[in-house]
C-alpha cells in the first residue's frame, strides 16, 4: 500500500465531486478509490502482466467485498495490451469466479476506450466477457474518464 495519500480531482459534476485517492500502484497501473460516491477505479497502463491483473483485480474485490464500493470505473485510455496469460486469468478464473461472488454487490461498471486500436481490442475482448457471464449488469463504455464519471454518478 503506498505511504502517502493522494488525491486526484476526477469531475466535478454540479454539487458532487469524484475524488479518487490511489491506494495501489503496481507496474505503472493503479487502483483508486472515491469513497464517498462508492467508487473503485482501475487504470490500466502499457502491457499489462498476470502479476499486475491479478494484484489490482483482487483488491479491487476485497473493497466491493467489504461494502466501501459499488460502482466500478476501468480506465484503459493507456492499456497498449493485456498478456494472454492475464487475459485468460482473467476471463477464466476471476470472472467465474471470485466476481461471480460479487457481482450482485456492483451496481455498474463504466469502461473508458484505449486510445490504442490494439489496447481497445483487447479490452474489448476482456469487456466482452463481463457481458457474457454477467449479461444483466449494467455496463456502458465512454470515450473519457469525465464521461464514465459522470455515468457512474447518475
Amino acid at each position: 500500500m503506498l505511504s502517502e495519500e493522494r488525491y486526484i480531482e476526477t469531475v466535478n459534476t454540479g454539487n458532487r465531486m469524484g475524488n479518487f485517492k490511489i491506494i495501489e500502484i503496481k507496474k505503472g497501473s493503479s487502483l483508486s478509490l472515491d469513497s464517498v460516491n462508492a467508487i473503485v477505479k482501475i487504470e490500466w497502463e502499457g502491457h499489462v502482466n498476470l502479476e499486475t491483473a491479478q494484484f489490482l483485480l483482487t483488491r479491487a474485490a476485497d473493497e466491493i467485498e467489504k461494502g466501501i464500493a459499488t460502482k466500478i470505473l476501468l480506465n484503459r485510455k493507456s492499456l497498449e495490451q493485456f498478456a494472454n496469460d492475464a487475459r485468460k486469468w482473467i476471463k477464466d478464473d476471476f470472472l467465474r469466479g471470485r466476481a461471480r461472488t460479487l457481482v450482485h454487490l456492483v451496481e455498474k461498471v463504466a469502461t473508458v476506450k484505449s486510445s490504442t486500436k490494439i489496447g481497445d481490442l483487447f479490452a474489448s475482448v476482456v469487456s466482452s466477457s463481463i457481458k457474457l457471464v454477467f449479461p444483466r449488469l449494467r455496463m456502458s463504455r465512454f470515450d473519457t474518464e469525465d464521461e464514465a464519471t459522470k455515468w457512474l454518478l447518475v
